[in-house]
């Protein structure tokens, strides 16, 4: 049994082989992009959480890569317990892996200088520096140094100097690091070296914002890109968190972007079918029996059509078909599913609890449920006709309450009479008879909402 996925494989020969959200076509566009920039440069991919960003970034590496640039894969969420962020990104550093040789030994040894550099650099403040710079050589009056160590963090001997030996660290850095990637076309290697930060957004804000300043000031160098992937929202909050709410934190981080590029939404009609094959859906539904081996078609096409229209991120989807894994391992092959009702509670349990309890309990009815449905702001190009009227025809069905049942009947069939005036609203109704008679002769009596969504809500109930 499958209840958690695991990182969607993207093969280094081949980055589009599981690319189940058609993102090839933006994939080879900001290859192209990233090629012609040369650097310094930094290129932020903009989308929200859950959006599929670090599969889309893995992809771009993998292609990247097969077109002989080296790259570096950050992921600064699980470093973000470091002190300083300017130690982790120079540890990712030695992962790089040139040809073996001239070009890796002088390679390996500008990293050891820049490391070096490093251990001075991340000491908190000037004043460490100083001290380390001088090995402990300053001659300071103990109590004058300890007064000084609660002020700055450590001893000073002359701030001014001590300042401008951090410059002259800094510059050093740079130079070696500048150095160390000039090597990469000696390596065979493509000139520019691409730095992928990826889930910055999920960091602790000052983590977040001192990486940015560390990138901006220390990194700044020839053929050297940049490609963050965050929500800039998220950072833009992050940026607040750290500077008060004053601060205009759109503009702040211009100061550190030069090009943003928003993520395109993705095909989700694939998404939804690539989630069932690598929950093992497949076979699941494959051994139902009878008329519900259509199961499947239809819970792809309703389930993708209502969690659009309620703009659910891929990772909520994912959340969806957990919980429906989970249910369909109590759900015997030969018993109805309804995958049509089964998809519209699973996103009204996820995404509008009110809505799912009211209507498990009878308290709101069908018509309403569909006002809910078209008020929202996708409805207008998601909300088409045909999944409109199956969806309030099973709703029709399922309804607990009898008297509800029985005007909603009597008014049905005057609109679907001969005589009603209105053309559209008397197919309508016919339509909706239609489909109810059709669901409801299947079941008898009419749809068990009650125990369908008793097994959605026991397996919402599940913690990822």
């Amino acid at each position: 049994m499958t209840y958690r996925l695991a990182e969607l494989e993207v093969p280094t020969d081949d980055p589009f082989r599981n690319d189940a959200l058609d993102r090839r076509q933006v994939v080879e566009f900001l290859s192209g992009l990233i090629a012609r920039t040369g650097g310094p440069f930094v290129l932020a991919l903009d989308s929200p959480w859950g959006s599929g960003k670090t599969t889309l970034v893995r992809m771009l590496k993998a292609d990247l890569e097969r077109q002989n640039f080296q790259c570096i894969h950050f992921n600064a969420w699980r470093v973000d317990h470091a002190v300083d962020p300017l130690v982790a990104l120079v540890s990712s550093v030695d992962r790089v892996q040139l040809a073996a040789g001239a070009s890796q030994a002088k390679f390996d040894q500008h990293v050891k200088t820049i490391r070096k550099v490093t251990s001075l650099v991340a000491k908190r403040g000037a004043v460490a520096i100083a001290k380390a710079l001088t090995a402990g050589a300053l001659d300071l009056d103990k109590e004058i140094e300890d007064a000084a160590a609660e002020l700055t963090g450590g001893a000073v001997e002359d701030i001014v100097a001590a300042f401008r030996k951090e410059a002259e660290l800094l510059e050093k850095f740079r130079a070696e690091l500048q150095s160390a990637v000039a090597l990469l076309p000696e390596s065979g290697k493509e000139p520019t070296l691409v730095w992928f930060i990826d889930e910055l957004d999920r960091c602790r804000p000052t983590f977040a914002v001192e990486l940015l300043e560390r990138m901006k000031h220390l990194f700044d160098v020839q053929d050297v890109v940049f490609v963050l992937s965050l929500d800039k929202r998220q950072l833009e909050a992050s940026t607040a968190a750290v500077y008060g709410s004053d601060i205009d934190a759109t503009e702040y981080l211009r100061r550190f972007i030069d090009l943003e590029y928003g993520i395109p939404l993705a095909t989700t009609v694939r998404f939804t079918e690539s989630l069932l094959t690598r929950f093992d859906l497949d076979r699941v539904f494959a051994e139902r029996k009878g008329e519900v081996a259509q199961d499947k078609r239809h819970f792809v096409e309703f389930f993708t059509a209502i969690a659009d229209l309620f703009a659910l991120s891929l990772r909520a989807r994912e959340r969806c078909i957990t919980r429906l894994r989970v249910v369909m391992d109590q759900t015997p092959s030969n018993h109805y599913l309804e995958p049509i009702l089964v998809a519209l509670l699973l996103v009204l349990r996820s995404n509008a609890v009110d809505v799912f309890w009211g209507l498990v309990r009878g308290e709101t009815s069908p018509e309403e449920v569909m006002t809910r449905l078209r008020g929202l702001p996708r409805a207008k190009g998601l909300l088409n006709n045909r999944v409109e009227v199956i969806l309030e025809a099973y709703l029709i069905a399922s309804d607990p309450d009898d008297k509800r049942v029985e005007a909603r009947n009597a008014r049905l069939n005057a609109v679907a009479a001969d005589e009603h005036p209105d053309r559209e609203e008397r197919a309508r109704a016919r339509k909706l008879l239609e489909v109810h008679r059709c669901v409801g002769g299947r079941w008898g009596q009419g749809l068990s909402l009650k125990f369908v969504a008793g097994k959605i809500d026991l397996a919402s109930a599940i913690r990822e």
